[in-house]
């Protein structure tokens, strides 16, 4: 392994992780003159990539992060503070929760992965001449985007038949040979996009910082806003006109964002924000309409490109209409959302009601959600779920969503029973009735 350390010495270690491409650790060289007066630093070429050996391995996050963990062991003093971009954040988030003592303060810049593998490649199949054209990514994300464009409609059609598909693939010994190809880059963004992520990130309670790029064309914001919703003591900031390396593309404010991040206060914990209700929202015929704050209820009737967002509501109900929900809230003493020929994408959406969802006809992309009920809901007709870091609380068991899912018509709870991962209990207004 290339492993390089350097800095102020006797002051606080500062763990640099690289994201995908062969430049490596040279991502990280604008920014070095500003962190070395300051910081005591360790990086390093991840193997697999710039001047480190190519192993015969699969290549994951958690083989990452014990790598992190090992090298920490060797060069630095514990606590450290921990900087991760691309691929290398979704490493530096595993190693907080496999290693929490180790970590002091956790910063993550525009962060690759997380998301269910199905959604994240078709964010990459939006967006190719974006990433084809951006001059500071490496070709394998060019090249990937391309190939993503031309198959993501079979890769989400299979998907939704199967959402151990990637799983199934990765390891497949002939699979793997085809796909590598002696490219470490497919090698470890495979190994990205088969972590489940949901499970340890509730679990991390180092604090937080995010900064993303809001042009990114390889990780979209949307991962950064699931981020900030579920972790408790997170903060985000964005950077304008920026894409996916802001290293390079904004070097003065990444390197002002980290300096800030590394010595300020600790972001605060999210509290919610009450308010007069608004009465009963309504969207007939409408477009672009944007809804805040707390509603008895919102009705969207044949409306498009509805946002919500900052908003409590008492019910939702969307019948032909697309919408857009951000941070919301739904506390419903009956049904919590009705979609009937209905496009929701929701990123932080919290349900509590007895039954979370009445669907039909309906497409709903959902990250970063939770639902305290004692039914998931009822389906008629057809319905798909893309399902990302998402959550669900019967009263008795707790099931962990992140799939693609396209249920059988019926009771949407009775097809989770092969998926429980705890126990869990529900306040008295969330409980069956008698």
């Amino acid at each position: 392994m290339q492993v390089r350390t350097g800095g102020k010495a006797g002051a606080a270690w500062l763990v640099l992780i690289h994201g995908l491409g062969q430049q490596a650790s040279k991502d990280w060289l604008p920014l070095l003159p500003a962190l070395a007066e300051h910081y005591q630093l360790l990086l390093f070429d991840l193997p697999g990539f710039g001047d480190s050996a190519r192993p015969d391995a699969d290549l994951t996050p958690k083989k990452y992060a014990d790598l992190v963990h090992w090298l920490v062991s060797q060069h630095a003093r514990e606590p450290v503070f921990v900087v991760g971009h691309s691929l290398g954040g979704a490493i530096a988030l595993r190693y907080s929760h496999d290693y929490p003592e180790e970590v002091a303060r956790l910063l993550l810049i525009d962060v690759a992965g997380v998301l269910q593998s199905t959604v994240f490649a078709r964010h990459l199949s939006l967006v190719p001449d974006q990433v084809a054209s951006a001059p500071v990514l490496d070709k394998w994300v060019a090249k990937g985007s391309r190939i993503l464009n031309r198959m993501s409609g079979k890769i989400q059609d299979l998907l939704a038949g199967s959402a151990t598909a990637l799983q199934a693939m990765a390891s497949s010994d002939k699979a793997r040979e085809l796909l590598y190809q002696d490219s470490s880059d497919i090698n470890a963004a495979l190994g990205l996009v088969n972590e489940d992520f949901s499970p340890m990130i509730r679990q991390i309670h180092a604090p937080v910082w995010l900064l993303w790029g809001e042009q990114d064309p390889v990780a979209p914001l949307r991962t950064g806003l699931a981020l900030q919703w579920l972790l408790p003591q997170a903060q985000l900031d964005t950077l304008s006109g920026v894409g996916h390396v802001p290293m390079s593309e904004d070097t003065a404010k990444t390197s002002e964002w980290l300096l800030r991040s590394l010595r300020g206060p600790l972001p605060d914990l999210k509290e919610a924000k009450a308010g007069e209700s608004q009465g009963d929202g309504v969207c007939k015929d409408g477009n672009n309409m944007v809804f805040r704050g707390p509603w008895r209820s919102l009705r969207l009737e044949h409306c498009t490109n509805v946002r919500i967002e900052d908003a409590t509501l008492g019910r939702l109900t969307v019948v032909g209409s697309t919408v857009d929900i951000l941070n919301v809230e739904v506390r419903s003493p009956d049904v919590a959302v009705e979609a009937r020929d209905a496009h929701i994408m929701a990123t932080g959406l919290r349900i509590t009601a007895p039954q979370a969802w009445a669907v039909e006809d309906s497409r709903l992309d959902l990250a970063a959600f939770e639902a305290q009920a004692a039914q998931f809901g009822q389906q008629k007709g057809r319905a798909l779920f893309f399902m990302s870091l998402g959550r669900w609380c019967d009263g008795s068991d707790e099931w962990r969503l992140h799939e693609v899912w396209k249920p059988r018509q019926g009771k949407l709870d009775e097809q989770f029973r092969q998926a429980r991962d705890g126990r869990c209990a529900l306040e008295a207004g969330e409980r069956k009735r008698s």
